[in-house]
């Protein structure tokens, strides 16, 4: 298995997203990191999808 720079990037990224979503809701219960992961996931594969600007 190997990693390219768009998997690390947007490992990166999700990680960030979810960190960001989480930091600015108190308190923060189960359904908020639940949302958290849900946006980071997302984050993750749109940046990991994306194939540049045309």
């Amino acid at each position: 298995m190997k990693f390219s720079i768009s998997t690390i990037v947007a490992l990166i990224l999700g990680v960030s997203a979810f960190a960001f979503y989480v930091s600015n809701v108190r308190p923060v219960g189960w359904f908020d990191s639940l949302v958290g992961m849900i946006i980071g996931f997302i984050v993750f594969i749109i940046i990991k999808n994306f194939k540049g600007i045309k």
